[in-house]
């Protein structure tokens, strides 16, 4: 499996990519990183060096910058982006290879392209996902001691067939020590739901590092009272034999590409398919899967994403009281005593914004809570700041989340600098 990330910083000052001397010494400064060597040869200068006890080697060099039509945009781009972007000729490239934890090696690769060009970048195209990031957003990124959630490490795309088939597939995920996902047989009224089946598998499978045995099962959501989605993995070239011949994603679709380490999704409807290893397609549960199932978010994304949503509180306190702007913020509150098996459990519930200060929130419940008895939607409460796990701004132009700040510009955000 190619573990190699590639990916290309389009620079706010092209002659920055130029000088490998410089650059050299740029790397040294990234904090906490340690340069072993580095040699200059045919156009390139690669490196081996050390971050956060895991040792990392790559390579940089200048590339000529033309922006694929078919990746995807992650972020929004003002007009005046797009135009300088596409006024740039040569960008920054950088191939990394990624060590087990691919969410801590994306990280250090944003790091070092902040590191490597001082005068800033306006965008990173990112090949090995095939999707384009917004200079302002990988900079904040670069900056966070929190790492980016773990949907950046890859795309999902959805190719549409003419008989209103659709095949979803994912890219990026190889260099993460994992095989790309797939969804064969998907339609265009269900293929949004296989969607979130893909990125609550790949996210799951990041935290592992590691790939699931041929069979293994993978629980990924609750469905409903009854049912459990269980999921399992098989290689493509078996896959596509469970199907019929002229299957969109068949082999005659991969005669130039997906067909390396890619593996198709499925599932076990019952224990004892499990116990057989009889697999079914997603397609089985396209009703539930309609019915807003409980995806499984791991205790480690969740603390994740409350790192996050800590870090970038000033957003929401300068935010707060402005006109025509109404904040939600998820609480994650202990559950009751009946419900709570190790003393720590907790349900997390959004809540309207009513107050804030450095130290406490004045919040309404918007929802009805499942495991505490005591609280009901329209309740109104004071609660500790450090109770936030997770917060939504919602403004006449657009919602903005800790993800998200890179779009609050002055003339939209009370005098907050993004």
């Amino acid at each position: 499996m190619n573990r190699i990330s590639y990916m290309v910083a389009v620079p706010a000052d092209e002659t920055e990519t130029a000088c490998f001397t410089i650059l050299t010494e740029r790397l040294a400064r990234v904090e906490g990183v340690t340069v072993f060597g580095t040699k200059t040869e045919e156009g390139a200068l690669s490196f081996e060096l050390s971050y956060d006890g895991a040792l990392y080697c790559g390579s940089l060099y200048p590339e000529d910058i033309e922006l694929p039509e078919l990746f995807r945009a992650q972020h929004l781009f003002p007009d005046v982006d797009i135009a300088a972007i596409e006024a740039c000729r040569t960008g920054l490239g950088m191939e990394l290879e990624f060590t087990d934890n691919a969410l801590a090696s994306y990280h250090l690769q944003l790091k070092l392209f902040r590191a490597l060009l001082s005068a800033g970048f306006l965008a990173v195209i990112d090949f090995s996902a095939e999707k384009i990031l917004s200079g302002s957003w990988a900079a904040l990124a670069a900056d966070s001691h929190v790492p980016p959630a773990p949907r950046y490490l890859y795309t999902v795309q959805a190719v549409l067939g003419e008989d209103g088939q659709v095949w979803l597939h994912s890219h990026g995920l190889n260099r993460c020590n994992v095989p790309e996902l797939e969804v064969l047989g998907s339609t265009k009224e269900n293929y949004e739901q296989h969607y979130y089946v893909i990125e609550t598998m790949a996210n799951r499978l990041l935290e592992r590092g590691e790939p699931l045995a041929p069979g293994e099962p993978l629980f990924l959501a609750r469905l409903s009272e009854e049912a459990v989605l269980v999921t399992t993995l098989l290689p493509w070239e078996e896959a596509v034999h469970l199907y019929d011949e002229d299957i969109l994603g068949g082999g005659d679709d991969r005669q130039d590409g997906h067909n390396e380490d890619t593996s198709c999704i499925f599932t076990y409807p019952s224990e004892e398919d499990l116990e057989k290893r009889q697999i079914c397609p997603l397609t089985v549960y396209d009703k539930l899967l309609s019915e807003n199932p409980v995806y499984m978010i791991s205790t480690a994304e969740t603390e994740r994403m409350k790192a996050l949503a800590q870090e970038r509180i000033a957003y929401v306190k300068r935010m707060a009281g402005c006109e025509g702007v109404k904040i939600l913020v998820k609480l994650g509150l202990l559950v009751d005593e009946e419900y709570n098996s190790d003393g720590s459990e907790r349900e997390h519930i959004w809540f309207e914004l009513k107050a804030i200060s450095d130290l406490k929130v004045t919040a309404e419940l918007t929802q009805e809570p499942y495991y505490i008895a005591g609280l009901h939607t329209g309740d109104v409460g004071e609660y500790s700041l450090d109770m936030i796990t997770d917060w939504i701004i919602f403004m006449p132009e657009m919602r903005i989340t800790p993800d998200d700040v890179y779009l609050l510009a002055p003339q939209f955000s009370c005098g907050i600098q993004s």
